[in-house]
């Protein structure tokens, strides 16, 4: 009897997971296209994290390691057993990134946390940045929060004998000059130091044309396609997202059906790998 029903409980079971794999690879081809709008959801509802390691593919260099934590927000104060709990955002995390820098220079640690609405509106950004000494002593902190409800950037600076912070409009992110200035004032530059920098920037932004607004958009995918994930043994099938996160560099982002990413290629052959499919790779010591 125990027999029959494992027989069946595992009948069952490869009976269901075809009917996924049908679901979401049945009629569709390698290379087929697949709305961005179905990979973005898997990956803000990915149920797993992503231990990513930063590698320099041609030399199989390791530069570093991250953590990519995405989590969906719901209302937990009237949870009832059984209910559909209500989507009340989005949080996409990079955690615990480090970058390993030259022998003796030490290493900097950073992460990113944005939070989103249940439509994906931007909400919070959160970035903070830290460079160590080789005896893990600070050497620079800088961080940075903005907003979207009141449209403001805060900004802090921690060196070992200073500490500073400011707020300024979001929007005068686009004027070059205001950041700038922004920038100086972070810093606590002197009067003439400022004065004297503020004319060189403006100079080069009048010779290089750039007006006085600067444009940080870029267009974002509207396609993926199927693909097999590389570099691998295993027939993975994957979601690639091909962008270009600046002009004439192009990279892509390899995602498992459940919104796990599983690679990341970026130009001249950097590559954030995922460490349960690709293993880890150690540091080479010199």
């Amino acid at each position: 009897m125990q027999r029959l029903i494992l027989v069946t409980l595992g009948c069952f079971w490869l009976f269901m997971t075809w009917q996924l794999w049908r679901v979401e690879y049945a009629g569709q081809k390698l290379g087929a296209a697949v709305g961005i709008s179905t990979v973005w959801d898997k990956v803000r509802r990915a149920p797993d994290d992503s231990h990513l390691q930063i590698v320099h593919a041609p030399s199989g260099q390791l530069l570093g390691e991250l953590d990519w934590e995405p989590r969906v927000l719901t209302d937990s104060t009237s949870r009832v057993e059984g209910q559909i709990l209500k989507i009340d955002g989005y949080e996409l995390e990079v955690d615990n990134g480090i970058l390993l820098l030259g022998p003796d220079q030490g290493q900097a640690r950073f992460g990113l946390d944005l939070v989103m609405d249940a439509d994906s509106k931007w909400q919070t950004v959160r970035i903070n940045f830290r460079k160590l000494d080789a005896e893990n002593n600070l050497d620079l902190y800088l961080g940075a929060l903005a907003t979207a409800t009141n449209q403001a950037l805060n900004l802090g600076l921690e060196l070992p004998n200073y500490t500073n912070q400011i707020q300024m409009p979001l929007e005068d992110m686009r004027d070059p000059r205001k950041f700038t200035k922004a920038l100086l004032a972070l810093r606590g530059t002197g009067k003439l130091t400022t004065i004297t920098t503020m004319f060189a920037i403006n100079k080069l932004l009048d010779e290089a044309n750039l007006g006085t607004q600067l444009n940080f958009s870029f267009e974002l995918p509207r396609k993926a396609h199927l693909d097999r994930l590389p570099g691998v043994r295993s027939d993975i099938k994957v979601y690639r997202v091909d962008f270009e996160p600046l002009k004439g560099w192009p990279a892509s982002v390899y995602v498992n059906p459940t919104g796990e990413i599983l690679l990341v290629r970026l130009p001249q052959g950097y590559e954030l790998r995922n460490t349960h499919y690709y293993g880890i790779a150690r540091r080479r010591t010199q």
